[in-house]
């Protein structure tokens, strides 16, 4: 920032600050002229009360029992009015926690455009103006029994009424299809067998011997601490996003963020063929839990909003799955090798 740049900021900020220590001290000066005036008012109030009841002849003891009841209500709504305004503002926070707010700054000024407020104060950075849209939303929270999310409407019928009370009293459920049903019929048959084999294995470890559990796990500790870094090598000129070993563990399977895809030897790592089909970063690869003997080996997921089914035989896809609205971050297959 050059000097003439930083002289008007400096600028700026003088003047505003006198601004406000202007604003302070005419709001002091009229604070204080309020309450000289208040009490002269009063003072004149309680003389003229003074002499009418002495006029009457009315009971001074009487009059002071009035007025110090009428004082003692007085400071009791107060307390009770400022007891609601504290409960008030801890229910307004409490359902403040509870509020979405978005955390893209652009959402965050077109929701405070939406609701009529400005997009942008003196000061204010992109924090503060997520947390002033956050206690907006909470204050029209406490005004209405339901608040809509940022960016969303309430759905409105032909008679002009909210259908969100209608949704609230009866639930909707979506019939799936009949390959659908089957699927996870599959999949809920081959996890239970899968459950009872685990179930199996572990009553027999129950009744294993717990010395010889302990020699069985000191070994395989000692094991694992002799593990050592056995090579390494350069996989691509861009990031590694996704690397794993075949089944068999005879070789290593890499995706790049450049969108090739190769597969290494282990443990020498030579590279033994490329495959080639995304044009973006590959960021998901999972192999088939029969790779070798099935006609799709593995799969990969990348950036490109694809998914290619690949052969270890050739270098291009033997199948292609499109659908996705935005980049495939994971892929993984199903333990029975029939689903991704």
């Amino acid at each position: 920032m050059s000097r003439p740049q930083q002289s008007r900021a400096e600028q700026e900020a003088v003047a505003y600050a006198k601004r406000k220590r202007e604003e302070e001290e005419d709001y002091r000066k009229a604070t204080e002229a309020d309450a000289t005036k208040g009490e002269k008012l009063l003072q004149q109030g309680q003389s003229h009360d003074l002499r009418l009841a002495l006029s009457q002849k009315v009971d001074l003891g009487q009059i002071a029992e009035v007025m110090n009841a009428s004082d003692e209500q007085a400071m009791n709504n107060e307390t009770l009015e400022a007891r609601r305004k504290a409960l008030a503002e801890f229910e307004r926070k409490r359902v403040a926690r509870t509020i979405a707010v978005p955390t893209d700054d652009r959402q965050v000024k077109m929701e405070l455009r939406k609701h009529g407020h400005p997009i942008c104060l003196f000061g204010e950075d992109a924090g503060d103006r997520r947390s002033r849209l956050r206690f907006v939303l909470s204050k029209m929270a406490m005004g209405s029994d339901r608040l809509t999310k940022p960016g969303e409407d309430k759905d409105v019928s032909m008679d002009g009424e909210s259908s969100d009370d209608n949704d609230d009293e009866e639930e909707f459920y979506t019939e799936g299809s009949e390959e659908l049903r089957q699927s996870r019929r599959h999949i809920a048959m081959f996890s239970l067998e899968r459950t009872r084999k685990r179930l199996d294995k572990e009553r027999k470890e129950c009744n294993e011997d717990l010395a010889g559990l302990r020699k069985r796990r000191l070994a395989l500790a000692q094991n694992l601490s002799s593990y050592s870094v056995c090579g390494s090598q350069v996989g691509d000129v861009r990031p590694l996003g996704r690397a794993l070993f075949t089944p068999d563990s005879s070789s290593i399977l890499t995706g790049s963020w450049s969108g090739s895809i190769m597969l290494w030897s282990a443990p020498d790592f030579q590279p033994q063929r490329t495959f080639r089909g995304h044009t973006d970063r590959v960021s998901g690869l999972s192999f088939h839990p029969q790779a070798g003997s099935v006609s799709v080996d593995f799969a990969s997921g990348g950036a490109d909003n694809n998914i290619f089914l690949w052969s270890l035989k050739t270098e291009t896809p033997v199948g292609q799955l499109v659908g996705h609205q935005g980049r495939v971050v994971h892929v993984d297959h199903h333990p029975s090798g029939d689903y991704l």
